[in-house]
């Protein structure tokens, strides 16, 4: 085996360097030895405040969950709740129908007029009557058509309305202004008198006439339809369904919608935006084509008594402070 030997400085012992390299050794572990021992006091250090940490957050959340604890409870008013519910659906109705119900008013009585003008421009009168007074007859009579139920129209539904104007249709030929003139007694109730306006308006449209009159109605309907489709059909039929959903009883709920005053007056606005609704829709489709020479008159008078009744709407949502012109 060959032996290195250690180097050795000039006039210095070979002792001296063993020492030497034994001093360094040592300064190296002991240096090894201090790092490895602060490296653990930081790890120690860093579980401990770790641990402090979640126990803080541990206190922390505890003394929230003491606090809440200690709250008193809300006790929830559901009727309350309910009730504020309606009312908010109450008030988003009444403010966007208020444009669009005055707006549509207001077209169904200058839709009527023009009907109104067409009648009083093919017709004749006693000497002296001018197209004024022609225009003004026709609307007076389409007015008594309905007048008995002007008062019930929030209340009565389109059917009760439609039974009612049905003698429009069905009664104007029944009725001879000479049946009754030896009778003893002459019958002179609503309905008669009501038949015998019709057929007054009737026989002074000439025959040569009447196809005039039932071209200035599809004319007046023509704009009446657009604007009804464009402007109030799709808004109309949302509010029924809303209201009619809401009015049906919920699962969810303890307290229902007939358990509160809210009942009442859905019921009566679902029943008022039914009868816009059907009145516009019965208007559109009474006049899609045009009926037989012997019908046509009867139909623009039934026309124009639904137009009528349709200006008249701010009658009906008195809360909506709807303008009218009449």
């Amino acid at each position: 085996m060959i032996l290195l030997p250690l180097a050795e400085l000039p006039n210095s012992h070979p002792g001296d360097a063993i020492t030497d390299v034994l001093g360094v050794v040592a300064v190296c572990s002991f240096l090894g030895i201090a790092c490895y021992i602060g490296l653990q006091v930081l790890k120690d250090s860093h579980r401990k405040v770790s641990a402090g940490a979640n126990s803080l957050e541990d206190f922390g959340a505890d003394a929230e969950a003491e606090r809440e604890a200690a709250k008193p409870k809300v006790v929830v008013n559901e009727r309350e709740e309910l009730e504020r519910h309606c009312r908010e659906i109450e008030i988003d109705i009444l403010e966007t129908g208020r444009t669009k119900l005055s707006d549509f008013a207001l077209i169904a009585e200058n839709t009527f007029d023009k009907v109104a003008d067409g009648y009083a421009s093919n017709s004749f009168g006693h000497e002296g009557e001018t197209h004024a007074v022609r225009s003004k007859k026709f609307l007076s009579v389409c007015e008594r058509q309905w007048g008995a139920l002007r008062s019930d129209i929030g209340y009565v539904s389109y059917m009760d309305i439609q039974d009612h104007l049905r003698h429009i249709l069905i009664n104007h030929r029944m009725l001879n202004g000479s049946n009754h003139a030896t009778s003893e007694t002459l019958d002179m109730s609503p309905d008669v008198l009501r038949s015998q306006e019709l057929v007054a308006l009737v026989r002074v449209v000439p025959k040569e006439k009447v196809k005039l009159v039932q071209e200035q109605l599809l004319k007046a309907i023509a704009a009446f339809r657009n604007a009804y489709e464009e402007e109030c059909k799709a808004w109309l039929n949302e509010q029924i369904v809303k209201v009619g959903g809401e009015m049906r009883p919920k699962k969810s709920r303890k307290v229902q919608v007939p358990d509160t005053e809210y009942y009442n007056k859905f019921k009566q606005l679902k029943i008022r935006l039914e009868v816009v609704a059907r009145l516009a829709d019965s208007v559109t489709e009474k006049t899609e084509r045009v009926s037989e020479a012997g019908l046509a008159l009867s139909q623009v008078i039934h026309v124009g008594t639904i137009l009528r009744i349709l200006a008249t709407l701010p009658e009906w949502f008195t809360e909506l402070e709807l303008t009218q012109r009449h």
